[in-house]
């Protein structure tokens, strides 16, 4: 008996899904209801309808959806974001405002909405192609990349010693090798130097030397990175000397021989004048040699006064 009930409902239960309806619900009319039913507060959650007007979706799982994506690809125009989930830009901005404040590892940017991950894919990049080229100039990078170079310069310093390998300088990036390389020509250029000299002739003969050995592939080296090196190496006692208004530099040896020089003439002429008849002479004749001597060498003035006028 059980079993005849349970067949016989199982055929009008065929019958009516075969049977075909006697009314058919618009498109129009399926809007129209979620519209009345919406006012009447039976659907009591926020609807967007997408572009094409025969979808509706919420706010909340718009957020969703552009979190998915820019999980999924890292990098995202907001425009491409419009496009891939059919909502009109102006409720994807304020969706994307909610996911930039609800996600610290994300960040709008010209349009774009970008994810820590992919910084660090890039950063990623950036040192496996700085290993093979040794340094690499950041407005390149940056064009390639379509950012700015602030930009890059910032994402670069966060990573530097964890996933780039490398030191910045001067809008470039260089290995360590590269930076121990151009160090020790920056100490033994500067130990070579015996005479007081412009350090900007110097920086300018050393990149003049790195780019003829580098060859077209090298990068343009600035001169703020010799500069750094060289006052690096001054603060460590690698190389002595004295340095005036940052380039005026005076080697140590060259101080040493004219302190030498300067003693050794004070000398003579104080001897000459203690066994000398007219002192007058020859004292005007010392005065003379010396007025000459420091004109010629303007550097020691400040010792010649500080040993003998002081």
């Amino acid at each position: 008996m059980m079993d005849d009930e349970l067949l016989e409902l199982q055929r009008q239960f065929e019958f009516a899904q075969q049977a075909k309806s006697s009314i058919r619900l618009s498109e129009r009319n399926v809007v129209e209801l979620v519209q009345k039913l919406h006012e009447l507060r039976i659907i009591d959650f926020d609807l967007l309808h997408t572009v094409s007007g025969k979808e509706y979706i919420t706010p909340e799982q718009l957020r969703y959806e552009i979190v998915s994506e820019v999980e999924e690809l890292g990098r995202v125009s907001l425009i491409d974001l419009a496009d891939t989930t059919g909502v009109d830009l102006y409720h994807v901005e304020k969706q994307i405002e909610h996911a930039v404040a609800d996600n610290p590892g994300y960040m709008l940017i010209q349009g774009e909405i970008i994810s820590e991950r992919h910084w660090d894919s890039v950063a990623e990049e950036i040192n496996e192609r700085l290993q093979e080229c040794s340094e690499i100039a950041l407005a390149e990078l940056a064009t390639q990349l379509h950012i700015g170079v602030e930009l890059l310069t910032s994402v670069l310093e966060a990573r530097l010693g964890t996933v780039v390998k490398g030191r910045l300088e001067g809008g470039q990036l260089y290995t360590p090798a590269y930076v121990a390389r151009v160090s020790a020509m920056v100490r033994g250029a500067a130990r070579g130097i015996t005479v007081p000299t412009n350090l900007s002739a110097l920086w300018s003969s050393l990149k003049h030397l790195l780019q003829e050995m580098d060859g077209a592939s090298g990068v343009a080296v600035e001169g703020s990175f010799f500069q750094g090196l060289f006052n690096t190496q001054l603060k460590e006692c690698q190389i002595l000397g004295s340095l005036r208004a940052g380039i005026y530099w005076t080697p140590s040896v060259f101080s040493n021989a004219q302190k030498e020089c300067i003693d050794s003439l004070l000398s003579g002429l104080l001897l000459q004048l203690c066994h000398s008849r007219d002192a007058i002479l020859m004292l005007g004749y010392a005065f003379f040699l010396l007025t000459l001597f420091l004109l010629q060498h303007e550097d020691i003035i400040k010792y010649f006064y500080g040993s003998y006028v002081l």
